[in-house]
């Protein structure tokens, strides 16, 4: 039996949150500040053609009627381009919720039809990093694509490509990369936050007072979920009185190991954690073999996947991948030069639409979810500043 929490006590809990966290820093020693991501263009304006002009008449005679033929039509304004293609080169595969992330955020873009146009995505799966030039070369090359996105680490491979194609817009994402600037965008966003709004479930629901992560790398993208998480969990703890909370992560050294990820939360369990942050896929198996275990999705909205989900934080990159069909409609249209800045374009926050909680299971009390719900108007309303923390967990 779940211990719930008083609803009046939750909601101090979650007042006591923001006021004490309102002065807290956005940004990392490890990370770069966010910067501005390229602003939304318009189309160049139609151009008018010059009025047409009667002479003066000659005599006092009525002018004959104009007949519908005769009259001028207005000039139609002038066509922009009507699709874009785009391409996007992943070192894993479809599934995996780093990508997957990307590939919903290019549909849900593509159904508003952004300038008109008609989007269509095709997806290269499996692309090592060390065949990264070679795969994106060959995709420019054959004149099919406007927008290519290597989706992970392959600044390098753009840095190779894209002045030979300085037409086509690049992008990139992820830590480990380096800046290219020109016609190569390097784009991120951070879940920290729905990261911590999780946590505040795991520390009000938590029975063993340890919960656990298991994580791939100890990367900044990677840890800034996994400090948050366990910050959320902690406050709250404290505040209702709970005791100190452990927490421990495994790193699996790979970015796609089911097996070993289940493992590594198997082992967790068995340490007495209750509460398992996922950021691979694995760790729900081991938990569904489990009593009074559960755990929280990572970047892509995971209730569905297993029952003993209870909540997810989301990344979503429809902001990201909105200014470069912007930047690209701009210099196709305008000739606006590409301008991608030295440095990473990072969608920190839910309030610029780089993250968001997803979709709560009933499992979690009505009260802890209403408390949830008044953290996250606190971040949105710009109340509550969850501080992105990007070292490794020890």
């Amino acid at each position: 039996m779940r211990k719930l929490m008083d609803r009046r006590a939750f909601a101090l809990v979650t007042m006591v949150t923001a006021l004490a966290l309102i002065a807290g820093a956005c940004g990392g020693d490890d990370e770069p500040a966010a910067t501005t991501a390229a602003p939304a263009t318009t189309a160049a304006p139609a151009t008018t053609a010059a009025p047409t002009t009667t002479a003066a008449p000659t005599t006092t005679a009525a002018a004959p009627a104009t007949t519908e033929a005769e009259m001028t039509e207005p000039a139609e304004e002038p066509m922009g381009p009507t699709e874009l293609d785009v391409a996007m080169v992943m070192l894993g595969t479809k599934e995996e919720g780093w990508y997957a992330t990307f590939i919903d955020s290019v549909h849900r873009v593509a159904d508003e039809a952004p300038h008109g146009l008609t989007i269509t995505l095709e997806q290269i799966e499996e692309i090592p990093y060390a065949d990264g030039e070679r795969v994106i070369r060959d995709l420019a090359q054959t004149g099919d694509y406007e927008i290519i996105v290597a989706h992970s680490t392959y600044s390098d491979a753009v840095a190779a490509v894209k002045d030979d194609f300085p037409d086509i817009l690049f992008a990139f994402s992820g830590s480990g990369n380096e800046p290219t600037g020109g016609n190569g965008y390097w784009i991120d966003v951070f879940i920290h936050e729905p990261a911590y709004l999780a946590g505040i479930i795991a520390g009000a629901m938590t029975q063993t007072n340890h919960i656990s992560g298991v994580a791939a790398f100890p990367f900044p993208n990677v840890n800034g979920p996994l400090n948050a998480f366990i910050d959320g969990a902690r406050f709250v703890a404290q505040q209702l009185g709970k005791g100190e909370i452990t927490f421990d992560v495994a790193y699996i050294e790979s970015w796609f190991d089911p097996a070993t990820a289940q493992e590594a939360a198997a082992a967790q369990i068995a340490a007495g954690s209750d509460m398992i942050y996922a950021e691979r896929f694995g760790p729900f198996a081991a938990i569904e073999e489990a009593e009074g275990v559960f755990g929280f999705g990572h970047f892509t909205d995971q209730l569905g996947l297993s029952p003993v989900v209870l909540t997810s934080a989301v990344a979503r990159w429809d902001a990201a991948f909105m200014d470069l069909v912007d930047a690209w409609y701009a210099y196709t249209t305008e000739g606006v030069a590409y301008d991608a800045p030295m440095e990473r374009i990072v969608y920190t926050s839910m309030v610029d639409g780089g993250s968001s909680l997803g979709e709560i299971s009933d499992l979690v009390p009505a009260d802890v979810q209403d408390g949830v719900a008044q953290a996250e108007a606190a971040i949105l309303g710009g109340l509550l500043r969850v501080e992105l923390k990007t070292d490794p967990i020890e």
